[in-house]
């Protein structure tokens, strides 16, 4: 049985900020809570406060053949790069023995981008993580990533202690007790309900949702909690982070089936938008090889900021734009970009031996009436030609590969479309 306090497992460069992480922990620990102090510094450091040590984290082993790194005699950026694996590899096993139920960061640059790391590779999405930083009053993203990181900003430097950093480190002390002890509760009831006869069997299922593709994911939701009592789903906004998250969620196992109606984060990755979810788009639930239902949502369009700046060489081609609001402009894909994008897909939906009839688990359903509501009659997206070398791409990438690929002739918002790919899905789910 789970404890009832939490522990909190504190990280920082004992080198450079032991006193403010000391005052960390000791408010941490004026909850009744339990505090690991683990020192990510370049520099060792010798402190009876200090749980875990930078020795402990280089004397892992990360390979047979690997040495222990001096950290002091790298620079900056190669000590971060050089010992994140390490403190991963340490934070993944305390949080896979159960040993902690929060995590707090506490740094400048340096430390943040180390600890982000740390937080992001070896904790999983729904494990409270706070990171107090200098950093995180600007751009954020390269920190957070896909995952659920919250960022506090220090306001001073992290540098001496005084009234306002005090402050803020209070606050953060009390706000990762409250979100570990939060976390701690659920854990016990989830032991509670596995212990019971009715344990929980839920399927969790994702589904992709752009603002052109809104109409039929709301109704191939509703459609699924209607069709499969109790399931939860999850709605992915497809912006990047969107589908990273997606993809992140599926390889920790903490979804069951995918209804992938909205790929346009694709479109991006393949002409150079700036929503792209990268290379990985789609593979998590390949290697899984979970239920699956995919489809060609929003993939007329690219994403770009506000008009001025769409790049030139798109300008200067003559492509045809739509102006989304004052920071969203969209460029129609081509005919070329779009065999680039099915053949992008295909790739990522099949496995690396493309083994025959392995993969029935994932269908591939195309909304021929149109891949958005820009691309319907009437609208300035439709173009039944860049549509069809998309979906005769697919088709022929994907024979005999044992992934069924099916024409609907109706568009991805028509309602009775996301019924039918919604029960699909549900075919293939209640097939396992």
């Amino acid at each position: 049985m789970s404890p009832t306090t939490p522990t909190i497992l504190l990280l920082g460069t004992c080198d450079t900020k032991l006193p403010e992480l000391l005052y960390t922990k000791s408010q941490i620990e004026s909850t009744k809570a339990t505090v690991l102090l683990m020192d990510i510094s370049r520099n060792p450091t010798i402190h009876p406060e200090i749980t875990i040590p930078q020795s402990a984290l280089t004397s892992l082993s990360l390979s047979p053949s690997a040495p222990i790194p001096d950290l002091t005699a790298l620079t900056r950026a190669e000590y971060i790069t050089t010992l994140t694996p390490y403190a991963t590899k340490k934070v993944t096993s305390l949080h896979e023995s159960h040993q902690i139920h929060g995590i707090l960061g506490i740094g400048g640059s340096c430390g943040t981008s180390l600890t982000a790391a740390v937080m992001r590779d070896a904790l999983p999405v729904g494990f409270p993580k706070l990171l107090v930083s200098t950093m995180a009053s600007g751009d954020v993203g390269p920190y957070i990533g896909e995952t659920d990181i919250s960022m506090m900003y220090s306001v001073v430097d992290i540098a001496g202690r005084n009234r306002v950093l005090e402050g803020v480190l209070d606050n953060a002390a009390g706000g990762i007790v409250g979100m570990a002890s939060a976390f701690l509760k659920r854990e016990r009831e989830r032991e509670e309900k596995q212990v019971g006869v009715h344990a929980s069997s839920a399927v969790r299922i994702a589904i992709s949702m752009f603002g052109v593709t809104t109409p039929g994911v709301t109704r191939a939701r509703e459609r699924l909690e209607e069709v499969l009592s109790g399931c939860e789903v999850y709605v992915f906004h497809a912006t990047g982070s969107g589908g990273r998250a997606l993809e992140r969620l599926v390889r920790e196992g903490q979804i069951d089936a995918v209804l992938d109606l909205t790929t346009t984060e694709i479109a991006d990755e393949v002409v150079g938008g700036v929503l792209s979810a990268g290379a990985g788009r789609l593979t998590a639930a390949t290697v899984r090889d979970i239920p699956r239902v995919v489809s060609v949502g929003a993939c007329d369009m690219v994403n770009f900021g506000e008009a001025g700046s769409v790049p030139a060489s798109f300008r200067e081609e003559g492509r045809l734009f739509h102006e989304h609001n004052a920071t969203v402009t969209i460029m129609r894909t081509t005919e070329k970009e779009c065999v680039d994008i099915g053949r992008f897909i295909s790739g990522n939906l099949l496995r690396d031996s493309r083994d025959k009839g392995e993969l029935r688990r994932t269908k591939v359903i195309l909304p021929v009436g149109g891949v958005s509501m820009l691309d319907v009659p009437g609208q300035p997206f439709q173009d039944p030609k860049a549509d069809e070398v998309l979906f005769s791409t697919l088709e022929r990438e994907l024979e005999g590969s044992g992934i069924s690929v099916v024409r609907d002739s109706r568009d991805i918002n028509d309602p009775d479309f996301a019924v039918a790919v919604a029960d699909e899905l549900v075919k293939l789910i209640r097939e396992e």
